[in-house]
């Protein structure tokens, strides 16, 4: 999609919502630098008070942090949840990755989340694992098959199911993740930089 038009006729900047603290990590700055410098309009989400994502949001990202204490409180935003969901149905790029992969289950610990991925969280080991070699299994909205990336897999949550019909990654023999057209998620934190936030805005139709 092109980027719409503001009121004034000027070209509006397509709008990358990112959830922040204090259930995950703030952004990290190289993604939110990278997405400034290609014109969009980085907003932060908190996930366990915002009622709904930023109005025009046309890619949707969350990254590591510990959301199991705020369970609760994530249960009970139906409403971002709600709009969480709204946006995947248009088919617009959601990338999970670390322990934001959870806010996309059907349930963490036992509470309902977005059910954009049919797997369930539950509270991790902790700990902060080594980093990991990865080859992208199948082409997604942030590689192509085949792809090598390093990464560092989270431990706040645990997944009991890992790894989608089309999977993210081969990490040695073993497959990780999920690479829909319009889906990533995974377990594993991987660097943002220039070329990963110009596809996230081509997954979204941006025009730059």
């Amino acid at each position: 999609m092109s980027s719409p038009a503001s009121s004034d006729g000027a070209a509006a900047r397509p709008v990358v919502a990112i959830a922040a603290g204090p259930v995950l990590l703030d952004p990290a700055r190289e993604l939110v630098d990278a997405l400034d410098a290609l014109g969009a309009d980085v907003r932060t989400v908190d996930l366990a008070s915002d009622p709904a994502l930023p109005e025009g949001t046309v890619a949707f990202v969350l990254g590591d942090g510990a959301p199991v204490p705020f369970v609760d409180a994530l249960a009970g935003n139906a409403s971002l949840r709600e709009s969480v969901v709204a946006l995947h149905r248009t088919g617009a790029p959601i990338v999970a990755e670390g322990a934001g992969v959870a806010f996309l289950a059907s349930s963490l610990d036992g509470r309902p989340m977005c059910d954009v991925l049919s797997t369930v969280a539950t509270a991790g080991r902790g700990g902060v694992p080594g980093t990991v070699e990865l080859t992208a299994a199948s082409d997604g909205p942030l590689h192509v098959l085949g792809e090598r990336r390093i990464g560092r897999p989270s431990a706040a949550v645990a997944l009991d199911g890992v790894a989608g019909a089309r999977p993210a990654w081969m990490i040695g023999r073993r497959h990780e993740g999920w690479a829909l057209p319009d889906v990533h998620g995974s377990l594993v934190v991987v660097g943002w930089n220039r070329t990963r936030a110009e596809r996230l805005l081509t997954a979204a139709g941006v025009s730059r």
